[in-house]
């Protein structure tokens, strides 16, 4: 058998090529499957709280769609549950409430682009919320924030897809005020 420098160099970098690229896909696993094990749980809630209260979302938007209010109180209340850094708890015996109030205005409905001559096709959905979370045991209060978040609607969905783009935008509102409580920012 002839031995050739240039064979001998070619398969050693064909085997290094390959280990590399092995290690390379075990690297790139390991990172993608131990991405998903990430958890805010515990990150910055004070020792002594355990329970978490939800009353019922103030509604002062005048926008005239009741079950916003209990909609949103639903969502919090799910992702809190979910979430399980807190147990949801009666506001009257919970260690820490969150009170949402949606103020006046605080749901607005605007076309996505607006130039003149522009037909509008699609809608932006904005809903904002006041948010005061604070500590029942002590008396305190840990943050008081406001929150915005928006939801988008083909106006050719009617009125079905105006609900879709504001349930989507109660979604990631009452997502923000968990990620806010479980961090503490």
């Amino acid at each position: 058998m002839k031995y050739e420098r240039g064979n001998v160099f070619r398969r050693a970098m064909k085997g290094g090529v390959i280990y590399f690229l092995l290690l390379f896909i075990l690297h790139t696993s390991y990172f993608i499957l131990s991405t998903g094990c990430y958890s805010f749980t515990g990150a910055s809630i004070p020792p002594h709280i355990h329970t978490i209260g939800i009353p019922l979302v103030e509604d002062n938007s005048g926008f005239g769609q009741s079950v916003i209010r209990q909609n949103l109180t639903d969502q919090l209340t799910t992702k809190f549950t979910n979430e399980g850094s807190l147990r949801v708890a009666s506001v009257s015996s919970s260690d820490a409430k969150i009170e949402a109030t949606i103020p006046a205005a605080g749901i607005d409905d605007q076309p996505v682009s607006s130039k003149a001559g522009d037909i509008v096709t699609t809608k932006q959905i904005s809903i904002k919320v006041h948010a005061i979370y604070s500590d029942q045991k002590k008396q305190k209060v840990f943050w008081e924030r406001d929150f915005s978040e928006t939801g988008q609607y083909a106006i050719s969905g009617g009125l079905a897809a105006q609900q879709t783009a504001l349930q989507q935008a109660e979604d990631k509102v009452s997502t923000d005020i968990l990620i806010a409580v479980i961090s503490n920012w």
